[in-house]
């Protein structure tokens, strides 16, 4: 029983380091007795886990579920094992933590500290704002914003984000939605070039045709394409506080906004979410307050 639990181990060791080598380095073994403890999980199972070459490998369709179903289960086993241990294991153990690439540089500096404070505990921090695949990537907790929850893993909602135009202190005055056509936008990439503009005022919603002159996949890119004077865009109110209080960013149209988005907390799997991962999602969703706009 023992060399199975070593061998699924050291599996999901290989599945998340994507490679025999390293995933021997990370564990101690030498490379060869992790191959030895794959084969022989492999033969017991019955089927093909990792399609392996000499130069790459890769998990099958049957070894992504294996790896899906079985790393709960022994995240769980080592939790319960834990807990008979005398001690605070709250903080002990790697948590890796995606985060938005706009919001994320606000949460950081208090996820620094909470590193700082807390030597047992390993934080692995993505800064990133396109869609992880949470179980393939080894993502524990993922804070995303959008405008529903996703579908394929467990999520709750932590806050309302609101959204309004903002532009640079030389830019052409904007006197209501009907002036937006006639200049340069600037919007995310991940919108189509020529969608409509929707803004929502006390008493109506509108969709406006805007032109699209600049886009860019970061928050980081759409504030400094916004400050540059290049055309009027969206942002979400946390991340221009500090530009709108020095004055390089100033409110359009500051009746209207653009729809609401969520920023959510998700899990791979909820099943079984360790102490760790949960006390860290606790921290984020205790920094919300500090976050300025976001509530």
């Amino acid at each position: 029983m023992n060399n199975k639990l070593n061998a699924i181990s050291t599996f999901l060791h290989v599945a998340e380091a994507g490679s025999f080598s390293e995933a021997a380095r990370q564990i101690g073994l030498k490379q060869s007795a992790v191959s030895q403890q794959i084969a022989a999980l492999e033969e017991e199972l019955g089927v093909v886990l990792l399609n392996r070459t000499t130069r790459k490998m890769a998990l099958t369709e049957q070894g992504q579920r294996y790896q899906r179903d079985m790393q709960p289960l022994l995240e769980a086993m080592r939790e319960a094992e834990s807990n008979l241990s005398p001690g605070d294991h709250q903080w002990q153990g790697k948590v890796h933590v995606q985060l938005p690439s706009g919001l994320g540089q606000l949460f950081l500096p208090h996820l620094l500290n909470l590193q700082k404070a807390n030597a047992g505990l390993h934080l692995k921090i993505s800064l990133d704002d396109r869609i992880a695949d949470l179980i393939t990537e080894g993502v524990d907790i993922a804070i995303r914003l959008g405008s529903q929850p996703p579908d394929e893993h467990a999520s709750r909602v932590l806050a309302r984000v609101k959204i309004q135009l903002f532009s640079a202190p030389m830019f052409s005055p904007v006197y209501s939605p009907a002036d937006l056509p006639a200049l340069p936008h600037i919007r995310f990439s991940g919108i189509m070039h020529d969608a409509p503009l929707r803004l929502i005022s006390e008493n109506e919603t509108v969709d406006v045709k805007v032109n699209t002159v600049f886009q860019t996949s970061t928050s980081e890119g759409l504030l400094q394409a916004l400050q540059a004077g290049i055309g009027i865009g969206g942002m979400q109110l946390p991340l221009v506080t500090k530009a709108v209080q020095a004055g390089t960013l100033i409110p359009v149209l500051p009746d209207w906004k653009l729809p609401d988005r969520f920023l959510y907390v998700v899990f791979p799997d909820a099943r079984f979410i360790p102490h760790k991962v949960r006390n860290v999602a606790g921290v984020i969703e205790q920094l919300l307050p500090q976050i300025a706009g976001l509530l």
